[in-house]
């Protein structure tokens, strides 16, 4: 055993964190800094290194899934627990490579829970789409803009006229726009940073149907707000809650109009491949295990193509 010295683990949490900030994205070093010191370190102040193991990190996914949230304490999802679970492996595994501690193999299990995603039905759908189409200003346009490409939020936030050729249509998807926790200020800020993955980084055709509501000058301006000014994720989906209110359509996410588009697109016989790279996906079945919700219609279109 290697494990001779009395690490505190909040400790060897802050060294590692110190180093990451040199070597990851700004906007990754904030979720690692907030899921330590909101998450991690209260948990495991009291523990030195060498008393982690399996079983306690097993312990504290069960507590984070159960009442984890700060504010009300209820339960965390298990996409934000296993991002703790990661940021704790990957310090561990660092511990290792410094020689603190033997190898340690982790193996966490997690309840299986469906997530359901929220989508517009093929009504609300018509009844969103026939609205923006005759009500076009820059924020509709960027809901229609979504609909028909499937960017995220952060990518059409971010999205400038000269991103867009309209020659050769085509739509050039290179950054991100989001609100991050401003560390040193203990505030928050907006940063403008490269897609979340290299596979994110893509180009995506622009569909016909779109073309006549691209109507933009050849400049720098951001297309949502067509001047110098960015349109921040948090508004346009504050503005995006209170437009499905007026129309008193179903309260779903900006996220899931991103779902409907890849939901329509297998629906309509698009290769999985292309699809993957249109959205940005790191492989097809990223695309198809989160993003393909069937609509009951299409189910039926298909079961009625059984012969006997």
């Amino acid at each position: 055993m290697i494990r001779k010295k009395k690490y505190k683990f909040n400790n060897i949490l802050d060294e590692w964190l110190k180093i990451q900030k040199y070597h990851v994205k700004e906007s990754t070093y904030a979720t690692y800094y907030s899921h330590i010191n909101n998450h991690i370190k209260p948990y495991f102040q009291s523990y030195y290194l060498k008393d982690i193991n399996q079983d306690m990190i097993q312990v504290f996914v069960v507590e984070k899934l159960n009442n984890g949230r700060i504010k009300d304490l209820s339960g965390l999802s298990i996409k934000t627990v296993k991002e703790l679970v990661n940021v704790i492996k990957l310090c561990l595994k660092y511990c290792m490579e410094k020689g603190y501690i033997d190898n340690l193999n982790l193996n966490i299990k997690y309840p299986y829970r469906i997530k359901k995603m929220n989508i517009l039905d093929q009504n609300e759908y018509r009844i969103l789409v026939d609205y923006l189409k005759n009500n076009p200003n820059h924020f509709h346009i960027g809901i229609l803009f979504i609909l028909c490409t499937g960017v995220r939020i952060g990518e059409i936030c971010a999205l400038k006229n000269n991103d867009i050729d309209l020659v050769n249509k085509e739509i050039h998807i290179d950054k991100t726009l989001q609100r991050i926790a401003d560390i040193e200020n203990k505030k928050t800020k907006i940063i403008i940073s490269s897609t979340k993955t290299k596979k994110s980084a893509r180009v995506i055709p622009i569909p016909d149907v779109l073309i006549p509501y691209l109507i933009i000058d050849v400049s720098d301006n951001y297309f949502l707000t067509q001047s110098s000014k960015y349109y921040e994720p948090r508004r346009f989906r504050y503005k995006f809650k209170s437009l499905l209110k007026t129309l008193d359509i179903s309260d779903v996410t900006v996220h899931s109009l991103r779902h409907y588009f890849a939901t329509q697109c297998i629906e309509l016989g698009f290769d999985y491949n292309c699809l993957s790279e249109i959205l940005g996906h790191a492989s097809p079945s990223t695309t198809m295990n989160l993003y393909v919700h069937c609509q009951n219609k299409y189910k039926q279109d298909c079961m009625n193509r059984i012969h006997i």
